[in-house]
């Protein structure tokens, strides 16, 4: 159970980083809630663009000089993003903002996306870092007896701890050189998609509600959807289904997602949404509820690996008590024997 949890949340890190390894979300964030208000102020895309870079950490300090110098030589600012390790739900929010002139709330929305992801690794990685201190330190425990009871070698304090820091140093290194195609359909598996599902549906959800709003058609909103939902596989998916959507085999968006096997909640939602004309609202709404259920099915298998490890660390415990005890008793029993003799 705890393997199969800890591979949940490795999946989820590295989705969350399939399209920013490189690159601080705390500077992501900074960057987009200052040109937000540098362009809610009336201030001019070029010089807001400066500011913002000025006012947050790397890469984005470099990258805003550039984008500036950009804009002002008439560049669109979602072109100049695809050619850096920018996220491509950015690219996509960013280029919706810029067809519909609603660049600024746009970018208050990607701040938040980001604080939120930030906050949300916080709380992972606290939860994780203590139950791991707590292995190592009884991992040193366990072998304790074996070397000063029974004059086992040393080097036997840190057999255990040097493993579990290469189980987790090597499954680290593998997540980040196995390619994301195989990572997208990992993702996928029964058991682990409970995690990766939200996470999809609702980054999917947020652009093409960005997307309708500014007036493009179902399938170029599918298209810029398909580059922005942190899975290859699905990404995959929404493009067939916007060339379905295109072709007249699928009517209409509810239909596009419902090939793509969104969650069932989100495709009856839409469906409604498009009978009343509510579209572009239902669709904010259901990107919150997406990411609110990844929030909270993130946290729950956090502490359901915490307990894991928690209840791993207490048998080793007991092991060493009743190990210790054992052999004290043996101490006595021989000591006893050779006063009797």
């Amino acid at each position: 159970m705890g393997w199969v949890v800890g591979v949940r949340l490795a999946l989820w890190y590295r989705a969350a980083h399939a399209y920013t390894w490189d690159m601080s979300w705390s500077s992501t964030a900074i960057f987009y809630d200052q040109l937000r208000t540098l362009l809610n102020a009336g201030m001019p895309i070029g010089k807001a663009l400066a500011l913002a870079g000025a006012s947050a950490g790397s890469p984005h300090r470099q990258w805003g000089a550039r984008w500036s110098a950009g804009c002002q030589q008439g560049l669109g600012l979602a072109d100049q993003l695809q050619g850096v390790q920018e996220a491509p739900l950015v690219v996509a929010l960013v280029r919706a903002g810029e067809n519909s002139g609603a660049l600024p709330e746009l970018c208050g929305e990607i701040s938040a996306y980001f604080r939120h992801a930030l906050a949300l690794r916080t709380m992972v990685v606290g939860r994780l870092a203590y139950p791991l201190i707590l292995l190592h330190v009884t991992l040193v425990a366990v072998a304790m007896p074996a070397v000063f009871m029974h004059g086992g070698s040393p080097l036997l304090i840190l057999a255990g701890p040097l493993g579990l820091w290469l189980v987790v140093g090597g499954m680290a290194l593998a997540l980040r050189l196995t390619s994301r195609d195989v990572l997208a359909r990992m993702a996928l598996l029964p058991g682990i998609r409970g995690i990766t599902d939200p996470l999809v549906a609702g980054n999917a959800c947020l652009v093409l509600r960005a997307s309708l709003g500014a007036g493009m058609l179902v399938p170029a909103a599918l298209d810029l959807a398909a580059g922005a939902c942190a899975n290859r596989v699905i990404a995959k998916r929404l493009s067939t289904a916007a060339s379905g959507v295109t072709t007249g085999e699928l009517p209409n968006l509810t239909a596009a997602l419902a090939a793509c096997s969104f969650p069932a909640e989100v495709v009856q939602l839409v469906e409604n949404a498009e009978l009343s004309g509510s579209l572009e609202a239902t669709l904010g709404r259901c990107a919150t509820l997406q990411q609110e259920r990844f929030r909270f099915r993130t946290e729950w298998a956090a502490r359901i690996v915490t307990g894991t490890i928690y209840g791993l660390a207490m048998l080793a415990a007991a092991a060493v008590v009743i190990g210790f005890y054992a052999n004290y008793m043996g101490m006595i029993n021989q000591v006893a024997n050779s006063v009797g003799e």
